[in-house]
């Protein structure tokens, strides 16, 4: 798909249930081969941040569109066929040159995802004409281009009704020496935010802190090393989410646990923390959907 059919593709209107938009990792799995010093090839697939989310939402029948940035080269139009094929709407995917810089492979729960060290990549869009119940936002970044450009699309959705969920996603590559101050106006926006306790340790800031730098409205959904997840409110806990997983915490089950949530708020068209019927439903879906996934690997 050219840039020019992308855009023309953007310019069309359209409603989802859940639009994903976010950076797009993917995942470097071994299948044969020397990788490493050991005996593998390379191959990669896509999963991580908003890529993840859109991929489980639409393998349980939910329509969705995904806004990312892809490189425009044989591997980008590979990556973007792939998530086509799944049934995802991707005409808010553009395809930019290729910058300068490096790839870096971050070792996440004992799988390898890679990811781009560069600052200069496109900034994530929305389409203008696109509609959707819930929107969400994975992987908040310092970079102030991608910070102004989430931000942007969470206004933009508010005022059309639209639920914005941010999950925080931090990456240890994004954030060493970076000030926090970059995202605090994306996280206003927000009517959900889910941020794990890697997260808190990669932005040094603590859940009252988080807290803080939200809307009085809005709901927070924490989650710790060993699987616990719970949603609060101004007043205090909402919600827990049962207990059990413990370290079965397969890749991306962050990713899979934030669409689950999604997907409830998509049919309940809201989010209030007095509602904690919905999050209870919420959060067991949410765990529900990572012990499937644990299950099948």
């Amino acid at each position: 798909m050219s840039m020019e059919s992308q855009n023309r593709a953007a310019g069309s209107a359209r409603s989802f249930d859940v639009i994903c938009a976010g950076e797009a990792l993917w995942d470097l799995t071994e299948a044969g081969g020397v990788l490493f010093g050991r005996s593998a090839s390379l191959r990669f697939k896509p999963g991580g941040g908003a890529v993840n989310a859109a991929l489980a939402l639409a393998q349980g029948g939910l329509c969705v569109g995904l806004a990312t940035a892809l490189t425009d080269d044989t591997f980008g139009r590979t990556f973007l066929g792939k998530i086509a094929a799944a049934g995802i709407d991707v005409g808010g995917v553009v395809l930019a040159p290729r910058y300068g810089g490096l790839l870096r492979v971050e070792g996440i729960a004992g799988a390898r995802t890679v990811v781009s060290t560069r600052e200069g990549e496109v900034p994530i869009t929305v389409p203008p004409g696109w509609t959707s119940t819930v929107l969400l936002l994975s992987g908040l970044s310092p970079v102030l281009a991608r910070a102004a450009a989430l931000c942007k699309a969470a206004r933009a959705a508010r005022r059309q009704g639209t639920l914005v969920v941010v999950d925080v996603n931090a990456r240890w590559h994004l954030w060493v020496g970076q000030d926090q101050r970059a995202i605090r106006s994306v996280l206003r926006e927000a009517d959900v935010v889910r941020c794990s306790a890697a997260d808190l340790e990669v932005l040094r800031a603590d859940a009252a802190t988080v807290r803080g730098w939200l809307r009085p409205a809005a709901v927070l959904v924490l989650s710790n090393g060993a699987g616990d997840a719970w949603a609060t409110g101004t007043s205090g806990e909402i919600a827990l989410a049962p207990r059990g997983i413990g370290a079965l915490r397969p890749k991306g089950a962050g990713d899979v646990f934030t669409a689950a949530i999604c997907a409830e708020l998509s049919r309940a068209g809201h989010a209030g923390e007095g509602r904690s019927d919905l999050w209870e439903r919420a959060l067991q879906r949410g765990h529900a959907a990572v012990m499937a996934q644990a299950s099948v690997r």
